[in-house]
């Protein structure tokens, strides 16, 4: 690796860095409390992210086919996840409701709050930029749907199957979720060519400045008030497995299906990424095993480094 392609790994990868541990300092000496912490997290969920995803995504309309083969790489890396960890679960004899938290660790990813900072760094100057980059955020729209349907499902495994809470669950979350409504919102506006006006666009773009460093403070600040918790020899398991095996199995589907350097390490990019947050509060929600789920994001953010620092050289 030339020392040129290590400056751009470094120039990707050392912003995000560099703010998480800023908010993990932040936590650590007062300056923010865990209550502001709960407000710049709603804050970027609801304000910021949402912003940004329609400005991006209205701008510029994807190559649908780019999208579904990216879509066949991101699900085929987290069915592979999901196969591993139960299999795991199952020689280790987890108890249920441990056993579906160590599978759902294992493989829904942090794609707002870590892999879209990452994505957006990773193609600052190209000249397809805005191209890859609205191709990645369409493909939020059938992951994040995946996620939450696979999610609930699993928790749901312990106490048997209930199709009709199920669904109630799925549609309120898809329903009340600012990241799927503001995808939706953007892809509208790029397939019907309609263009937003001077005011709107200029308005979303001052908002969605502020998404990116307040997605990663808030993941410091989390960082400093998670403990470990638990058996921890599952939570490093299901750490690696979430960090490692998607992304080894996307790069073997990539190549199969044939996306080019940029579309390979954007799904990578994805597939490192670590557990998402988001998995606390469902776990918690449907008496998983919280101590279990907590310190398998905890370790997975960690993890999600180096996996993402070798996915960029890969593909450099």
């Amino acid at each position: 690796m030339g020392c040129g392609v290590l400056i751009s790994i470094i120039q990707i990868l050392a912003p995000v860095v560099l703010i998480i541990a800023i908010g993990w300092g932040l936590l650590r000496v007062g300056f923010l409390s865990s209550l502001a912490l709960g407000d710049i997290n709603r804050l970027t969920y609801w304000v910021g992210l949402p912003a940004l995803l329609i400005e991006r995504i209205s701008g510029a309309t994807p190559a649908l086919g780019s999208v579904g083969s990216m879509l066949v790489v991101l699900v085929g890396g987290g069915v592979a996840c999901i196969g591993a960890a139960a299999v795991i679960a199952w020689l280790w004899g987890m108890p249920a409701r441990s056993s579906v938290t160590f599978v759902h660790g294992a493989f829904r990813g942090n794609l707002t709050f870590v892999g879209l900072p990452v994505v957006i760094y990773a193609f600052a100057g190209s000249p397809d930029a805005a191209a890859v980059e609205s191709a990645a955020l369409v493909a939020f729209v059938p992951l994040v749907i995946l996620y939450n349907v696979t999610a609930v499902v699993l928790m749901q495994l312990p106490g048997g199957w209930q199709p009709v809470a199920t669904l109630k669950r799925v549609g309120q979350g898809l329903l009340t979720n600012p990241i799927l409504l503001a995808t939706l919102a953007g892809m509208a506006l790029a397939l019907l060519n309609w263009e937003l006006p001077l005011l709107a666009d200029r308005t979303l773009s001052a908002l969605g400045q502020m998404a990116l460093p307040l997605a990663l403070l808030g993941i410091g600040g989390g960082l400093y008030t998670t403990r470990l918790r638990g058996r921890q020899h599952w939570a490093v398991t299901a750490a690696v497995l979430k960090t490692s095996v998607g992304p080894v199995v996307g790069a073997l589907l990539g190549i199969w299906v044939g996306l080019n350097a940029e579309e390979m390490r954007l799904a990578l990019i994805f597939l490192a990424c670590p557990t998402a947050a988001a998995s606390f509060v469902l776990v918690q929600q449907m008496d998983g095993d919280s101590a279990l789920i907590a310190s398998t994001i905890m370790l997975s953010h960690l993890l999600a480094l180096p996996a993402m620092l070798l996915v960029l050289a890969l593909t450099a």
